[in-house]
């Protein structure tokens, strides 16, 4: 939304009132607007919808939640001068009911950043292929610079020497993640280079969509995860090599302080902290499944292994640990992937290209 202000739309952003995005948003001067209430389908937001498109002459809509899809699919159904997108950025189930098929129905365009999930979702959703769109995510390069004061302030506080290596992830901490595979994988380095290495895994457990006063934040299974993790530690006594440092938000001051990044995700459409990585010259070690194939050429911007095999992770692991140019190579090879294909300026003109030329459209809300 902010690229979208800086060239040159007018953006409304219409969120949750206090949420991350909402604060986010507000901190960098974006315009937000919050519905009478946060009921799926509501008359109030619905009436909201029509008058903010029609006084505020906007010209798209585009949603980033599929729940969040209803509100504006019934508030423009007889309007058919305004364009209504969806991004979906995480694997789906089939709706392809009738319901379904009338919410859908109004929507112009679907955009994804995977092209596995391209592929699947006209057989989920009740829209056709040519509806649906690939948008990769775009990155802002100039922003990711390493801060040398704050990577030695981290790594200090992860215990790691003066000339050691620090390898991390950075995942929600839920099974699919793997954050466990990558942990186990510290017991497979041979003593002598170990001794040299810690990790250190940056997430928190996946978080309830809704939950009740008082109630635990996190998805019950994600926190058993947790848990898991956590006894593990404590039964291999490596809390001075293995840190938990749950949520962060200065993303770019961690992967700074880090030598290797290691994506252990066991299905995932298409990474974008891989990408945040590649983007801070960081090798990139990552399982050989999913958007990982299409992120990582093996053996030219970064290394793969055998999803769940932590074993094959730490040999990937030493490998980089024992060649510095191998490490420097692959990292330079990263982010010139990044700068050929995720690009921001790229990512927006192909966003702009579907709402219709910045000289057509000035104004939209997400």
């Amino acid at each position: 939304m902010t690229e979208l202000r800086n060239a040159g739309c007018r953006v409304i952003a219409v969120c949750k009132p206090d949420s991350n995005v909402h604060r986010f948003l507000l901190a960098r001067g974006v315009e937000c607007r919050t519905l009478p209430n946060n009921r799926k389908i509501s008359a109030a937001s619905i009436r909201f919808v029509r008058n903010l498109v029609e006084h505020e002459y906007v010209d798209v809509v585009h949603v980033h939640f599929h729940k969040d899809i209803w509100i504006p699919s019934i508030a423009l159904r007889r309007d058919h001068r305004r364009k209504l997108f969806l991004s979906i950025y995480m694997g789906v189930i089939s709706k392809n009911d009738l319901l379904h098929r009338w919410i859908y129905g109004r929507v112009d365009g679907i955009f994804t950043s995977s092209e596995e999930l391209n592929a699947r979702l006209p057989a989920l959703y009740p829209v056709p292929k040519e509806k649906v769109h690939l948008l990769p995510y775009g990155r802002s390069l100039e922003t990711y610079r390493i801060s040398q004061t704050r990577r030695d302030e981290i790594r200090a506080k992860l215990l790691v020497k003066p000339d050691g290596l620090l390898v991390g992830t950075m995942v929600r901490i839920d099974p699919g993640k793997g954050a466990l595979d990558f942990a186990r994988s510290i017991l497979y380095l041979d003593r002598e280079t170990a001794r040299d290495i810690n990790y250190v895994i940056v997430g928190e457990p996946t978080r309830k969509s809704v939950r009740r006063p008082g109630e635990s934040p996190y998805e019950r299974h994600c926190e058993e995860y947790l848990k898991h993790i956590e006894a593990f530690i404590h039964e291999h006594q490596l809390s001075d090599r293995l840190a938990l440092a749950g949520f962060q938000e200065d993303l770019i001051g961690y992967l700074g302080a880090m030598d290797i990044f290691v994506f252990p995700s066991r299905d995932e459409l298409y990474s974008l902290v891989v990408l945040d990585a590649m983007c801070m010259n960081l090798p990139v070690v990552a399982a050989r499944a999913g958007g990982n194939l299409r992120q990582i050429r093996d053996g030219q911007n970064g290394l793969l292994y055998n999803v769940g095999d932590s074993k094959d992770l730490a040999e990937k692991v030493l490998q980089y640990a024992g060649d510095r140019e191998l490490r420097r190579q692959h990292a330079a090879a990263g982010r010139a992937f990044v700068e050929e294909r995720h690009s921001m300026s790229g990512a927006i003109r192909r966003l702009l290209s579907f709402y219709g030329s910045s000289k057509d459209m000035n104004r939209s809300f997400e």
